[in-house]
């Protein structure tokens, strides 16, 4: 017997206008346009979801796909040596927190994806990551995302 539940949804946080910033909004590009994910997908980047907008997109999502399993993306700095490397999170993610924006806690399953090391200057880490390396990292992370989705997929029926 198969639950059926209902599809996932994917929030992918940041700008396209601030180059380590623009991982969501890649990582929503590719699951749609590469992987033609089963899910609802909100920001991309002719459609972001940032710091501006994301509490409209949190409540429409809390009140549209309130039973629905909740997968968040977001940028954020780390250590030099953790630069390229993902974050994983069983309780979603807090966006904004490299710039100190105070956005809330949202999501199920977070995905952070370390595009540049923190500084005391963490908006010009950001414009300057590395273009490529934001590039396969937010590859990484849609493959991810789409693995996770595919399997709840088959084991749940939605």
């Amino acid at each position: 017997m198969r639950i059926t539940v209902p599809k996932p949804v994917v929030i992918c946080i940041g700008t396209p206008k601030v180059r380590g910033d623009s991982l969501g909004p890649r990582v929503g590009d590719i699951l749609i346009e590469e992987y033609k994910l089963d899910a609802y997908v909100y920001g991309r980047t002719r459609s972001p979801v940032t710091g501006l907008n994301c509490n409209k997109y949190f409540e429409h999502i809390r009140t549209h796909h309130a039973q629905s399993l909740i997968v968040a993306v977001d940028a954020c700095l780390g250590k030099s040596s953790d630069v390229g490397k993902i974050k994983y999170s069983l309780e979603g993610l807090r966006a904004g927190s490299a710039l100190g924006k105070i956005l809330g806690k949202f999501g199920d399953v977070g995905f952070l994806g370390v595009v540049a090391p923190k500084s005391e200057d963490n908006l010009g880490s950001l414009q300057n990551a590395d273009d490529l390396a934001v590039d396969i990292l937010s590859r990484k992370i849609a493959k991810k995302i789409q693995n996770l989705i595919e399997n709840l997929r088959l084991s749940y029926n939605f």
